[in-house]
């Protein structure tokens, strides 16, 4: 019988996707970049019409220029950190899997929305592997960002859609939307976070506060559209919070950055926030990403150059702690979520996240528009 007809084995393929990065630290790959980066109605959500002459008069006539040279500074010659740290994420959760699922049952890779392998790539290769009589049965997709938000994650999806719209065979698929509260996550990340100020008290730096710094979303999109991203955040920084044991609870604040345009976004601002610590005697502040699980731009630059040279220039030192990258622990352990996902059962896949008492919700400061 033709291979393409027989009845494959069962086999899940998952998809770690990540954004992208441009293709080099050039204005003219960045004007690429982001003409499809801020062209996605996902991203920005206003009127399109109206957005499409701000972006085209205003936006990439000039910000190209400014972002190659912020590029620049994380681009090691070859490739920017977010593309390399997703490929060896990727091959050591790989790698992983062998070990924890022998008769493979699932298999990883990698995409991006805006840097190759694209999505389409990676279903050209499942595509191939069905004429071959191996193809997947299944299809999982796991944004790599941990927190839902429209502007990600529905982002994906709605990629994988485009995708799917243009494909005869399609499997059974499934999109997991977010890990925010997961022991894979959290437990790293609190490892990543007591790992790193203890060291830096040894070397003699002891940390006033720590600033666990979110990507920044526009305040709207929580108040009017009912986003889960700034309730996803919330639990992550309870999370992280109620699990460290090198920082004092009392000393560690939660707070947004990476703002884009004149809309009002969610607060704290981490630069307000970092300021007035210092202002305060707070001098030693160190700072962690967990909208991120691979540093990028928003990290090894915004945080660690940007917001330190700000630091300085007030009094303090921002000590940047690094995303999880490719941690040996972390790889493990999202190699074991990963395959709960794909073939644990309803009470495996519940045992792999936290959950947050009533009490801990009641905390949670709430959004209103117009209170910056």
């Amino acid at each position: 019988m033709n291979k393409q007809y027989c009845h494959p084995k069962r086999k899940t393929k998952v998809v770690f996707v990540q954004l992208g990065s441009p293709e080099a630290p050039t204005p003219r790959a960045l004007r690429k970049y982001l003409r499809e980066f801020l062209g996605d109605p996902r991203v920005i959500d206003i009127n399109p019409w109206v957005w499409k002459l701000i972006l085209n008069m205003f936006v990439l006539p000039f910000r190209p220029s400014r972002s190659a040279k912020l590029y620049e500074r994380i681009w090691d010659g070859n490739s920017f950190p977010l593309i390399t740290n997703t490929e060896h994420f990727t091959e050591n959760v790989r790698k992983e899997l062998k070990l924890i699922d022998p008769h493979g049952y699932v298999e990883v890779n990698h995409a991006f929305l805006l840097s190759p392998p694209y999505v389409n790539e990676v279903y050209d290769s499942w595509e191939a592997d069905l004429k071959n009589g191996v193809g997947a049965t299944k299809l999982m997709v796991i944004p790599l960002f941990p927190q839902y938000s429209e502007s990600t994650i529905a982002s994906g999806v709605d990629a994988l859609a485009k995708e799917l719209s243009k494909r005869v065979k399609i499997p059974t698929f499934e999109v997991i939307t977010n890990f925010h509260r997961t022991h894979a996550f959290i437990d790293n990340s609190v490892a990543q976070i007591d790992s790193e100020i203890e060291h830096l008290s040894e070397k003699g730096n002891k940390i006033d506060s720590l600033v666990i710094s979110f990507h920044g979303m526009q305040k709207r999109r929580i108040v009017e559209k009912n986003d889960d991203y700034y309730r996803h955040c919330f639990e992550t920084f309870q999370l992280i919070s109620r699990n460290l044991e090198k920082v004092d609870p009392r000393k560690i604040h939660m707070s947004f950055q990476s703002r884009f345009g004149s809309e009002e976004w969610i607060t704290p601002y981490t630069d307000d926030v970092v300021q007035d610590l210092i202002k305060n005697g707070d001098k030693n502040i160190a700072v962690y990403a967990p909208s991120f699980v691979a540093d990028c731009l928003e990290t090894t630059d915004e945080l660690g150059h940007e917001l330190a040279n700000d630091a300085e220039e007030w009094g303090g030192v921002i000590h940047h702690i690094a995303c999880l990258n490719t941690k040996d622990q972390w790889c493990k352990d999202f190699a074991r979520y990963t395959y709960v996902q794909a073939e644990g059962s309803a009470q495996a896949k519940e045992d792999l996240e936290y959950s947050l008492s009533e009490s801990e919700y009641s905390n949670m400061p709430q959004l209103v528009m117009g209170e910056a």
